[in-house]
């Protein structure tokens, strides 16, 4: 198994949250002043109030960068250690571009997008239709689950246009959802994604690639698939 990743781009990207977070605080720091330097019995202060509206914008603006590059986030190195002792027929791409799927792995399976959660809890998906279970003031308060299958859907279509683009033909592409804590309770029932724990993804990627004859990419292809995605990564840029 290998694993190659564009650690320039996760670095810039976590710079740029970061760079965020400061400047809201700037931002903030600066409303604080100006309400504790008006005389509240006599002046409104006005201007307080678009120092403290940029100060949040800022600051989800550094959230949705950290919440994606931050090293809390990231699992290529789950993924790494879950799938060792794969042969190098299986190599394991991350953070190709901000534009395209964050882990791409190109196996005799195809292609797949490895989507990650880190859900805990029971959890469930009937016919595309996801739920966990949860009190009322844990969702009230809590980050919404989303639809893990439309995010697998959009990125395979992604993965979709850069195998065409590249002229690469009759490749199966796929999604499958990994939820990283293995201690999760799932239930699924006509999914159209695979869903499984990291702990049983070497066993998914197996099954999928198939044996012997019945393999779907012969190691060849494999390759010729593998040199589109490592010219990718060698032309990936440090920002986007």
């Amino acid at each position: 198994m290998q694993l190659v990743a564009n650690q320039a781009l996760v670095r810039n990207r976590v710079r740029l949250g970061l760079g965020f977070h400061l400047a809201a605080l700037a931002v903030f720091a600066i409303g604080l002043f100006i309400s504790l330097n008006v005389d509240v019995t006599r002046d409104v202060p006005y201007l307080a109030w678009p120092a403290i509206i940029a100060g949040l914008i800022l600051y989800a603006l550094g959230q949705t960068q950290l919440r994606r590059w931050g090293p809390r986030n990231r699992q290529e190195e789950p993924f790494e250690g879950a799938i060792r002792g794969l042969d190098d027929r299986y190599k394991l791409y991350a953070f190709l571009s901000s534009s395209l799927p964050d882990y791409i792995l190109v196996s005799p399976a195809g292609v797949q997008v490895l989507i990650p959660r880190l859900d805990n809890g029971r959890i469930t998906c009937t016919r595309d239709r996801w739920d966990r279970a949860s009190n009322r003031l844990a969702k009230f308060f809590g980050q919404g689950f989303g639809n893990p299958s439309a995010d697998a859907a959009r990125q395979v279509q992604q993965l979709q246009r850069l195998l065409s683009q590249a002229g690469v033909e009759e490749v199966p592409t796929s999604a499958i959802i990994v939820f990283i804590n293995n201690k999760v309770q799932l239930r699924i029932e006509g999914c159209s994604a695979t869903v499984t724990r990291l702990g049983e993804l070497k066993d998914v990627l197996r099954r999928k690639a198939g044996k012997g004859q019945n393999v779907v990419l012969t190691q060849s292809r494999v390759r010729e698939v593998q040199r589109v995605f490592d010219e990718r990564m060698r032309a990936a840029r440090s920002w986007r």
